[in-house]
């Protein structure tokens, strides 16, 4: 009550008396004193506490301001990238930075030699030439079987190839007798199917353009064929056939089959198409044509009727043929000059 008398506005001194102590109320005012004068000092009182209490709600407010209006737009900038269609590096997935960096370090060079090996494995077809058919007693088909090569090479600039090795491709002979159709016979023969293979191929197109050492190749090239000392087997063959009820002739087939004891040969001219799967594998296919040099084999028939010598006939064959396949290179040795600009 004390703090209170001390705060109040200092009153006249004829109302003093009518302040009590703590506890106690004013009772009486003084008549001198008007009822104005006590509503303004009320008034001043509520103005005081209302301007304080205005003053700390503002102090307590916590002003939050939306800077996301006030941010500036942003800024637009152009980047330019390489075109990805253009981009030969787009589909190499790096394992890391390092191989990367090999990787353009290696753009910046082109092979100027390579060595590999590499071994084939396809089909090959070839057939046999015969000269009299005895009015369809006999005839001669073209035979199909597996060959495969092993040949090591070198290569100059991507554009030039040079290879040779060993290849195991037979040269056929065949003779059909077809017996009516019912049951008809077949003899094959074949030489000692070693064969020595040199071809030269040259890419086409650029081959400094060449992406990961793809591209068509055309060879073309010579074999050397040992053709063996094996001599094969003689067939003799009889039949029966009715004039009339009261004639019958008899029928000698007779076959005798040679091997060349000399060496011959086989020329040939080829497509390749070759695909770089890295830096040190090649897959390729190839189709090829074979032209005999010289007869490998030789059969020489002789028909007789009642024992009388009729006709005769020969069947060659010297390799003259096709073949078709899969190469796997691996390439062991490359030296490398940097590219021209």
């Amino acid at each position: 009550m004390r703090k209170f008398r001390n705060w109040l506005p200092r009153l006249p001194k004829r109302i003093r008396p009518y302040v009590g102590n703590a506890g106690r109320r004013i009772r009486v005012l003084s008549d001198n004193y008007p009822l104005s004068n006590h509503c303004l000092i009320v008034k001043h009182l509520s103005l005081l506490f209302f301007l304080v209490g205005m003053r700390l709600s503002t102090l307590a407010q916590e002003v939050v301001i939306d800077t996301n209006y006030y941010a500036p737009p942003p800024v637009r900038r152009y980047v330019l990238t390489d075109d990805p269609d253009q981009n030969s590096d787009r589909r190499r997935p790096y394992k890391n930075q390092t191989e990367a960096r090999r990787h353009q370090l290696m753009d910046q060079f082109d092979e100027l030699q390579t060595w590999y090996v590499s071994g084939e494995g396809g089909f090959r077809n070839d057939g046999s030439t015969l000269s009299n058919s005895f009015n369809g007693l006999v005839s001669s088909t073209s035979l199909t079987k597996f060959s495969w090569s092993i040949v090591a090479g070198y290569t100059y600039r991507n554009a030039w190839a040079i290879e040779g090795g060993y290849a195991h491709a037979p040269i056929h002979l065949n003779i059909t007798v077809p017996n009516g159709g019912v049951n008809p016979l077949v003899f094959n023969y074949q030489n000692s199917g070693h064969g020595i293979p040199v071809r030269v191929k040259r890419r086409i197109g650029s081959g400094r353009k060449a992406a990961h050492g793809t591209g068509f190749w055309l060879s073309a090239g010579a074999w050397l064929i040992p053709n063996g000392n094996s001599q094969p087997d003689d067939f003799h063959l009889i039949g029966y056939s009715s004039r009339s009820r009261r004639t019958t002739d008899t029928l000698r087939l007779n076959g005798n089959t040679t091997i060349a004891n000399s060496i011959t040969g086989l020329a040939e001219a080829g497509i390749d198409y070759a695909v770089r799967l890295s830096t040190s594998v090649e897959l390729g296919i190839y189709i090829r044509k074979y032209w005999g040099l010289g007869n490998a084999l030789r059969s020489n028939l002789d028909y007789t009727i009642n024992n009388a010598s009729q006709q005769q006939s020969s069947v060659v064959a010297d390799g003259t043929g096709w073949s078709f396949g899969v190469a796997l290179r691996y390439i062991y040795g490359r030296q490398l000059a940097p590219k021209k600009p």
